[in-house]
């Protein structure tokens, strides 16, 4: 099996089973029941359902998107679709992945949430 070196630019923390939520729209339609998969201090991955993933495609801009968790600051990013994997033809059941990455992200909101996944990671450290 390969070993690939992390290509990503900062820490991500695994949210799945965690009290993380997410909240956005695209073109103004609120996109429902997604979660937050990752997070990291440049974007995040989330599980859409498949009907909700239709309306995302590579580059789609998430408008009023918020990281919901009392340890995050609660204001909007500005966050753009970069990946999307098990969005295919005729599939309407289950969950696609969508890679989000942020921008126009200030210093300061960037360090809280990378000082955020930095001691949760620590804190699940064994």
């Amino acid at each position: 099996m390969a070993n690939y070196p992390e290509q990503r630019r900062c820490p991500r923390l695994s949210t799945s089973g965690l009290p993380y939520g997410v909240r956005f729209q695209v073109l103004e339609r609120e996109i429902a029941d997604a979660r937050l998969a990752n997070l990291s201090a440049s974007g995040c991955a989330l599980e859409v359902q498949m009907a909700e993933a239709w309306h995302l495609g590579m580059g789609s801009v998430l408008e009023t998107f918020y990281l919901d968790h009392p340890d995050l600051p609660f204001v909007p990013l500005q966050a753009s679709v970069v990946r999307i994997l098990g969005k295919v033809a005729g599939k309407t059941q289950g969950y696609a992945l969508v890679g989000v990455e942020f921008s126009r992200i200030t210093d300061f909101v960037g360090g809280l949430i990378e000082d955020h996944v930095a001691a949760s990671l620590a804190e699940a450290e064994p």
